[in-house]
């Protein structure tokens, strides 16, 4: 049970760089790979502006406040009504 904690503990910031740092790792081993060296111009375009969207949608999250509800209990079917 949850007990008096409301909402995520996120860190946006943290959650930018990290995951700029993954990004960043993945996309140069993959353009090492393909394009033996840095990828042309147009990939980094939509990256860069990929990458903005990302940080920009992960900066404005705000944590989830709202009531906490006790999970509903799973039905027994002996309860049911007999057809």
């Amino acid at each position: 049970m949850v007990s008096g904690f409301h909402g995520s503990r996120m860190n946006p910031r943290r959650v930018i760089f990290w995951m700029t740092v993954g990004v960043f790792i993945v996309l140069t081993v993959l353009s090492v790979m393909f394009f033996q060296g840095l990828p042309p111009w147009p990939v980094l375009l939509c990256f860069a502006i990929s990458h903005g969207a990302f940080c920009f949608i992960v900066s404005r999250v705000k944590p989830y406040r709202g009531p906490y509800k006790e999970p509903l209990e799973d039905p027994n079917p002996e309860d049911w009504p007999r057809l």
